[in-house]
């Protein structure tokens, strides 16, 4: 019986394995597609790894703010010298009241990090807008390189390369920008409109609009490069009138911004007694520097009454 069982055992697996082996061998062709396709697919994964980087880029405000002061290779050093910042000027804050009134101390610590933060953001600000003032100033130049090299019959890749490597800086590394991200695959369209967001004028953002309807109906780009070209240059002309007729209300707002200060100062210096009885209240500190912050935000409104945007 035990060889018996031993035999049936046998014939069974024997039978089971070439029913299993028949089975395979149906389907060895599609298993052999699929494999295939797996080697493909792992075969593509860093191609697709590559083109994340398109993805990965950052979209909070001290990035903007960053890109369009051509500082954007430096944002982990930005963001903790803007922490540093922040801390310093708190704690500064702080020693400075606690030298001349302890009462206040805590009040200097709890203001002291936004004015730093602030100030700091205020700072990248100004880069980033003589930065834009340079782009804007460059730009008539740049778009009259480019209808020379439309006209020469050059596509607008190569005309890219050439103010790549022609242009003035900090224009030029814009477009050296748009070029790289071009020859990585990008879109013309998305190159543009990121480069339109570095450059924050409304000239670029016109030329942006331009060229994209002109790939959308077919218009002649050389053509309305001039134009915008030409429409720029009128604008430059029509802003400097604008300063030259509000220069004296300027000087005017500056004269009555500063006034109130200066007339402070030096009644402190010429009769002390006036002004230190009100500085050794406490009380009285507290509204000298409501004062003060009032009185700047008065001087900002004269600034933008006379500033026009042209």
């Amino acid at each position: 019986m035990f060889l018996m069982g031993c035999l049936i055992f046998t014939v069974v697996l024997v039978a089971g394995l070439m029913l299993i082996a028949a089975t395979r061998a149906q389907h060895m062709d599609e298993l052999s597609r699929l494999s295939k396709h797996a080697r493909k697919m792992a075969e593509k994964k860093p191609l697709d790894e590559m083109e994340s980087i398109f993805k990965v880029e950052r979209d909070d405000y001290l990035s903007r703010l960053l890109s369009q002061a051509g500082l954007e290779a430096k944002y982990d050093a930005m963001k903790t010298q803007w922490v540093c910042v922040a801390i310093g000027a708190g704690i500064g804050l702080m020693a400075l009241c606690w030298a001349s009134a302890p009462e206040l101390s805590i009040l200097g610590l709890i203001l002291g990090f936004p004015i730093g933060a602030a100030g700091y953001i205020i700072y990248l600000q100004q880069l980033a807008k003589r930065r834009q003032q340079k782009l804007t100033e460059q730009l008539p130049q740049i778009l009259e390189s480019m209808v020379s090299s439309l006209k020469a019959g050059s596509p607008v890749l190569e005309t890219f390369r050439v103010l790549a490597e022609t242009a003035p800086e900090p224009i030029r590394s814009e477009f050296k920008r748009a070029l790289v991200a071009l020859q990585l695959g990008k879109s013309f369209r998305e190159t543009i409109t990121e480069m339109s967001t570095r450059i924050r004028t409304p000239d670029f953002r016109l030329l942006a609009q331009a060229i994209f309807i002109s790939q959308d109906v077919g218009a002649n780009l050389a053509d309305v490069v001039a134009t915008i070209a030409e429409a720029i240059r009128e604008r430059f002309k029509l802003r400097d009138y604008m300063n030259a007729l509000t220069a004296q209300g300027k000087a005017t707002a500056v004269f009555i911004g500063i006034l109130p200060y200066g007339i402070t100062c030096l009644t402190y210096v010429m009769t002390p007694g006036y002004i230190v009885p009100f500085l050794n209240h406490p009380i009285a500190r507290l509204i000298f520097i409501f004062l003060i912050i009032w009185e700047g935000i008065g001087f900002w409104i004269l600034i933008k009454m006379t500033t026009f945007e042209v």
